[in-house]
């Protein structure tokens, strides 16, 4: 078994040591996205003047939105809005719309209502209430039922 560990281990050193002396190895490199595919400055403007078309038509209480459907509605490519959101904004699709849930949350939660915090983040396009609370919570540093106390005195 020591021999066999001991060869197991060497094969892995040698590897390593190979990808780590080839020129144009990205084992150990964080490649550079979109780098061959830019998007050109008519579509970025086009794209961030339609973007608040989401917030303003509340597409994001969607439980089921998708990139695509974000970008039928906006009339791009899903690449160019991916590449948008990651490029310009510096966000993922994912984070981007929890954002936007987030802030309509925080508007509910403000305001006197007979919901419970689940059932707002259900209306507000959550589709669980720990996902609810862990995008909240990342966002705002509080969860929903602490911020609505901190809001309501």
């Amino acid at each position: 078994v020591g021999a066999l560990s001991f060869s197991f281990v060497l094969y892995l050193l040698v590897l390593l040591f190979m990808f780590r002396n080839r020129r144009g190895s990205t084992f150990f490199e964080e490649q550079e996205k979109y780098k061959n595919t830019k998007i050109d400055a008519k579509t970025i403007d086009y794209i961030n003047s339609k973007i608040n078309l989401v917030k303003e038509r509340e597409l994001y209480l969607n439980s089921r939105i998708t990139l695509e459907d974000i970008a039928k509605e906006l009339k791009v490519s899903k690449h160019s809005l991916s590449q948008f959101l990651n490029g310009k904004l510096d966000k993922s699709f994912s984070v981007f719309i929890n954002e936007l849930r987030i802030e309509k949350a925080k508007e509910l939660l403000k305001t006197p209502h007979p919901y419970t915090i689940e059932t707002i983040g259900y209306e507000c396009g959550f589709n669980s209430k720990s996902n609810f609370y862990t995008s909240f919570r990342k966002k705002t540093g509080q969860t929903p039922s602490y911020y609505q106390k901190s809001v309501t005195k």
